[in-house]
């Protein structure tokens, strides 16, 4: 899975993504020029629009401030959880994540470096994946408000639960980030255009170790109201052999959401962390 920071100083994160993106969100961030916004959009961007519109909004997204939340991924197949209390600028991506119970701290900083503390501390997913990955997720669809992300609507519908989607697939110039083979594919809803769910790939060096990706879906389950916005209170992530939907083999609990006022949190690596290499570029 991959993100892209649309700063090219920014070229270190991949989406679920994700991990697996989860496992993959990245570097590069979402955001769209004057000029695009002008020009007439294809019918896969205009329905991933609509979506966006359809949750609350891009401006919304960007103006209400500090993203807090609870992100607990269960990996139910691997026996292992992940868990963090993230605070994320929507807007310049810099990040903060607590990890429960204990004194580690990670994050990402103004100038897009990536940071642990205390510095003898350590964390799995590696923290340059994992400190945006949640937010490609949870922050679908308005992570993908993008102008290095091709759209295209696919000609078939995708079942789940019984029901057909339009598909919307995602997928990255070849300059965007370390991994600009990832791909997203939106299953959004014909009637009220909000996303169900999205299969997605993860290619970041730091957790792909080559072959052939493998695809997951992870579904936007119980969507809550915060801040004037429609965000998943929860997540399964399935298994897709041979490209179908199949059984569920992970689960996220989210909680504590909440927009907080820019300024009332301290975003800044703390003093003595330990900053981490950049992820390689993909060649």
């Amino acid at each position: 899975m991959r993100k892209t920071i649309k700063m090219k100083t920014l070229k270190a994160i991949s989406a679920i993504t994700a991990l697996s993106a989860l496992f993959a969100f990245s570097s590069c961030k979402p955001g769209s020029s004057d000029a695009e916004a002008k020009q007439p959009l294809n019918p896969g961007k205009e329905l991933l629009y609509e979506s966006i519109e359809a949750h609350g909004g891009i401006e919304k997204w960007r103006s209400n401030g500090l993203f807090k939340f609870r992100w607990t991924y269960h990996m139910t197949d691997r026996g292992a959880t992940v868990d963090s209390i993230q605070t994320i600028d929507p807007v310049n991506f810099t990040a903060v994540h607590t990890v429960p119970n204990s004194e580690t701290t990670f994050g990402r900083s103004e100038e897009g470096r990536y940071w642990i503390h205390p510095a003898d501390a350590s964390f799995m997913p590696p923290v340059q994946f994992w400190t945006l990955t949640p937010l490609y997720f949870i922050g679908i669809p308005f992570v993908f408000h993008d102008d290095q992300i091709t759209f295209e609507l696919l000609d078939e519908t995708k079942k789940f639960e019984g029901k057909d989607y339009p598909q919307v697939k995602l997928s990255y110039s070849s300059s965007a980030g370390e991994s600009p083979d990832d791909y997203y594919v939106l299953l959004i809803d014909p009637d009220t255009k909000l996303v169900r769910g999205a299969y997605y790939t993860v290619t970041n060096p730091l957790v792909f170790k080559g072959g052939t990706p493998v695809e997951k879906f992870i579904t936007l389950d119980n969507l809550q109201e915060i801040g004037g916005l429609k965000i998943a209170g929860g997540h399964k992530t399935y298994a897709m052999p041979d490209g179908e939907i199949a059984e569920e083999m992970r689960y996220t609990d989210v909680s504590e959401v909440a927009f907080i006022e820019r300024g009332m949190a301290n975003m800044a690596p703390p003093e003595g962390a330990s900053f981490l290499d950049a992820v390689p570029t993909a060649e």
